[in-house]
């Protein structure tokens, strides 16, 4: 499918702010209501949102400190990364991962309540990985989710 101009600035307003009414995206837009709401159903049938989320205010749930914490691996055999996937997947504070390519085979975006909760975290349980070969942790000081699509904009 290939997006127009309407797609994709449809698609940044939701990006920013998932809570705008159909009504409000075609205002913006300066279309018509009805024309906003096939363009949307269009987009979600074709794919292009994944989910609808909430974005926290992790503060608010006493969660002060966030880090991201490079993992390399002993191996990159596909049932060692399973396994990885599998199991940090289900460790508290873990807030999203990445799979990487490169010298970090996963980048883990993490949250705890303070700073003893991280050596935890790290002690506890990320250090009981057997095949984990290095772990490198970097704290956020700010964290904005800047989404632009413009680059998919024509004439840009």
């Amino acid at each position: 499918m290939k997006l127009d101009q309407k797609d994709i600035q449809i698609l940044n307003l939701l990006q920013n702010n998932a809570r705008l009414s159909n009504k409000e995206v075609a205002a913006e837009l300066d279309i018509a209501p009805s024309t906003c709401h096939e363009r949307l159903k269009r987009l979600t049938r074709e794919g292009f949102f994944k989910a609808f989320n909430a974005d926290l205010n992790l503060k608010k749930l006493g969660i002060n400190v966030q880090v991201i914490v490079a993992v390399r691996l002993k191996k990159h055999e596909r049932e060692i990364i399973n396994s990885f996937i599998k199991r940090i997947r289900t460790l508290k504070g873990v807030i999203k991962f990445y799979h990487m390519a490169g010298d970090t085979d996963f980048m883990i975006h993490i949250g705890v309540k303070d700073s003893d909760d991280l050596r935890s975290f790290i002690l506890d349980k990320l250090a009981n990985f057997s095949y984990i070969d290095h772990i490198e942790t970097a704290m956020i000081f700010y964290d904005e989710c800047v989404c632009n699509l413009s680059i998919f904009e024509s004439g840009s």
